[in-house]
């Protein structure tokens, strides 16, 4: 198979992937939310946001560092990830017994506590299974992992229901959750050491050193993190356990619609590196190539999202989750300056231009922490909503700047702006449909909006080529 054959072959596989995990997903979704209330959803979705904040201290931005390290140098990938598994490793134990530890003074709820106490092990695995996971995104064989995810998603459905029909209560979903993250790292393990020896190397010099490489990342994704999370935190503080539990529900949709970028720039990023190191003009056909791709992925979804908000967070976490529409209307659009804001950042430090997007970031935290602060108290989960999108806007126009100054990358709004009129197009038509129904609303969705994507003759049939054509 041709390299470029491979690289739109991995990237097809994840989001084929990506479509059947989100199913499940939401299945699941269906059946947690129904189990626990909206109250004790809420306190499920608290702490796993407080874990976040704890997890992304561990990764560190060492993600992307490992890709990029692999892809510069192969022959060294079993030297580079096995210190890097050996990092993580120590990482995990300092930092997750900080989680646990300062859970104690936040929370007087011991169901909280404790359910921190058991998430640990979940968020320590699925930052260590992304150790693996670098080295098949490597290799172009993130078919492999997609397999694991699929395969251990299925397991958890499979223990969530029957978890259900045994009533574990919250800490056994908590426990479920844990057991399938570490499940996803045992294997992906096994699995990418028959390809290359990942065994934990603990040379201190080399992770100093790979750590100072690593902190701009790690500054502008653990700042992410914080701005992205705490309004969940600060919900929590401020208002209730309800609060949490209509805000969480979409948010759970958001993030499983957040997977599309990642997936895709990840596929892009070894190519656009290799790119840069070639010379810049190809790299800029890329980046144009990958945001129309995200304008593309994502204007139909928040047009969507617009249109069947309400029902469809009714139909994936029940009536009472009906105020849930509200937000999940306004999410959206932070969903879309995400998809855009990817195609910044993964060209900036693919550039290793990283510095540069520490400060957008940091103006950000501050922004979404001082403004929730003034917003929650006043209009609650809609006031976080609201202050995320204006956050994303932020970060946006500031890495936009960022891009353009540094690498000189401007946009094609071509496609973006026939993407945005068969969005608009076909948000019309499901107006003009009259229907609550979910499923013929996405129908109809999909084939007005693909009718005018090829009436508009919006897609370049060569946009892979062009992307992965030289690899």
């Amino acid at each position: 198979m041709s390299a470029t054959k491979k690289v739109a072959y991995n990237t097809i596989v994840q989001i084929i992937g990506r479509g059947i995990i989100t199913v499940i997903s939401l299945a699941i979704l269906w059946y947690l939310a129904r189990y626990l209330g909206v109250e004790g959803y809420g306190q499920y979705a608290l702490i796993f946001a407080y874990l976040s904040l704890f997890g992304v201290l561990v990764d560190f931005g060492l993600f992307l560092m490992q890709v990029r390290a692999v892809t510069k140098q192969p022959e060294r990938e079993s030297y580079i990830l096995g210190n890097v598994l050996g990092l993580k490793l120590a990482l995990s134990v300092v930092v997750f017994a900080a989680a646990v530890g300062f859970s104690y003074i936040l929370y007087d709820d011991p169901l909280l506590t404790t359910g921190v106490l058991i998430g640990t092990i979940s968020q320590a695995a699925l930052t260590l299974a992304l150790v693996p996971t670098s080295l098949f995104q490597a290799r172009l064989q993130m078919q492999k992992v997609t397999v694991v995810n699929i395969a251990t998603r299925i397991l958890y459905f499979g223990l969530i229901i029957w978890g259900i029909g045994a009533d574990i209560g919250l800490l056994g979903i908590i426990g479920v959750v844990a057991l399938s993250n570490l499940l996803n790292f045992v294997v992906q393990w096994i699995w990418a050491s028959s390809l290359s020896p990942l065994i934990p190397l603990f040379d201190l010099k080399y992770w100093v050193s790979f750590v100072r490489e690593a902190l701009p990342v790690g500054v502008v994704i653990i700042l992410g993190v914080i701005y992205f999370r705490i309004d969940m935190i600060m919900l929590g503080a401020m208002q209730s356990d309800y609060a949490i539990g209509i805000y969480s529900a979409p948010y759970k949709v958001v993030e499983v619609i957040l997977t599309i970028p990642t997936i895709f720039m990840s596929s892009v990023f070894p190519v656009i590196t290799q790119a840069l190191a070639e010379g810049t003009d190809r790299a800029r056909r890329i980046y144009r190539k990958a945001f129309d791709f995200m304008g593309l992925a994502v204007l139909p979804l928040a047009f969507g999202a617009l249109m069947i908000g309400t029902p469809l967070m009714v139909l994936v976490a029940g009536a009472d989750f009906a105020p849930s529409g509200s937000v999940l209307k306004l999410l959206i659009w932070a969903v879309v300056f995400s998809f855009l804001i990817a195609t910044f950042n993964y060209s900036i430090i693919a550039a290793d231009k990283q510095r540069a997007l520490m400060w957008p970031y940091f103006a950000a935290t501050i922004f979404n922490v001082v403004a929730n602060f003034i917003v929650i108290p006043l209009y609650s989960y809609i006031g976080a909503a609201v202050t995320t999108i204006a956050t994303e806007l932020i970060v946006l126009i500031w890495v936009g700047i960022i891009a353009y100054k540094t690498l000189r990358l401007v946009p094609s709004f071509t496609v973006l702006g026939k993407s945005l009129l068969a969005a608009v197009v076909m948000a019309g038509v499901i107006q003009l449909m009259g229907t609550d129904s979910v499923f013929v609303n996405l129908g109809v969705g999909i084939i007005t909006y693909g009718a005018m994507i090829l009436l508009l003759r919006t897609v370049d049939k060569n946009i892979f080529k062009e992307i992965f054509g030289k690899v």
